[in-house]
């Protein structure tokens, strides 16, 4: 009884939806959300989600940006140090942040160092993310 019930239900959802929302093409982009500290359990913000977005970490304006004077004495200074245990821009940093999907599945961790195997700057890493972090790193380590 429960089955026919859900095939007419989802006969009538693709019907009523909207061809335009079947986009041939349309490539969706996975928001990048870093996590840090202690078991990774504090967000950081995202990664890649547009400048003006409150969690960009590049949001100029937000508690989460990176290139801020609020970062500079906030709780996130210590991920932007030159030397600490959980800094992104601290080469042999024990626990770096990691980058996560809205699925969670990591990505790899978010540190400069380029002998780490799982460093965004890394030998496996990505180039442009790296050469990002590097630059804000440099900012705020002048």
């Amino acid at each position: 009884m429960r089955f026919p019930l859900l095939a007419a239900l989802a006969a009538v959802l693709l019907v009523a939806a909207p061809v335009d929302s079947w986009g041939q093409g349309t490539t969706i982009r996975r928001a990048m959300h870093i996590w840090g500290g202690p078991l990774h359990r504090e967000y950081l913000g995202c990664l890649n989600c547009d400048r003006l977005d409150v969690s960009s970490v590049f949001n100029t304006y937000g508690a989460m940006g990176w290139d801020n004077e609020y970062a500079n004495h906030s709780r996130f200074a210590r991920y932007r140090a030159p030397h600490d245990r959980y800094s992104a821009c601290d080469p042999y940093a024990a626990e770096p942040p990691i980058l996560k999907d809205t699925s969670l599945t990591t990505y790899g961790v978010l540190s400069v160092s380029t002998t780490r195997a799982d460093s965004i700057c890394g030998p496996k890493g990505t180039p442009t993310i790296c050469q990002v972090l590097k630059a804000t790193c440099a900012k705020a380590n002048p």
